[in-house]
């Protein structure tokens, strides 16, 4: 039986031994494809969440499965490499790296990871072909980073999670900047694209008019 893309059970995060709890969850599993929109007010932890499904950070209780392999049990370098392999991000301000190209930003995960640029076959037809499906012209491939738009550059961030078909796509609030029209029409582009590649997606944000695009929704109550 194929395992699900997310396992969390019994899980429990806190910053400092003495403080309180910023993330508690029972448990929670995605299937392979699926969509989760996660939300909740600032301070829920969300932002912390993604970072233990990321194995960006360790829980101090319970355990996180992605694609069957529990991240507890690899080391850093081997959480790295997961990452690398298996994750593709989407941060709130983006994090291109201004002074390479547009097409150079969406070709670094296939730089990191062998198995992403394989997936990906030719990757960079696969990041032109990325580009042209979520509306950026041709003309800008070759265009630093800092000389685009927050919303091109936006959809290049969504272009760089996407390439190589990894199988976890998290997103980290990208639409924040966004108008309500514009806000829709880019979740459409990522999911499409998502779904295409069989990508689960986490997607976070604290606009709950945002949750009907989504198969799930799962809230966070503010920290305590």
């Amino acid at each position: 039986m194929t395992p699900p893309a997310i396992r969390i059970d019994d899980l429990a995060f806190r910053w400092r031994q003495s403080g309180p709890l910023c993330v508690r969850l029972e448990q929670l599993t995605l299937a392979a494809g699926t969509s989760l929109f996660l939300h909740g007010p600032s301070g829920a932890g969300k932002t912390t969440l993604l970072n233990l499904i990321g194995g960006v950070l360790l829980p101090e209780r319970g355990r996180v499965e992605l694609l069957g392999r529990p991240l507890g049990e690899l080391s850093a370098a081997g959480r790295d490499a997961f990452r690398a392999d298996h994750l593709g991000f989407i941060f709130q301000q983006f994090n291109l790296i201004p002074y390479l190209s547009v097409c150079d930003n969406v070709l670094l995960p296939c730089r990191f990871s062998r198995r992403r640029a394989a997936r990906a076959g030719d990757p960079v037809a696969a990041a032109g072909r990325l580009l042209a499906a979520l509306d950026l012209e041709p003309a800008l491939a070759g265009v630093p980073a800092a000389e685009l738009s927050g919303g091109q550059q936006q959809r290049v961030a969504a272009a760089r999670a996407l390439i190589g078909r990894p199988e976890i796509i998290i997103a980290d609030e990208p639409t924040s900047a966004l108008d309500a029209s514009r806000q829709q029409g880019f979740i459409d582009l990522l999911l499409n694209e998502a779904r295409a590649a069989g990508s689960t997606v986490v997607f976070v944000s604290h606009d709950q008019r945002l949750a009907g695009h989504f198969d799930e929704m799962l809230e966070l109550g503010a920290a305590a």
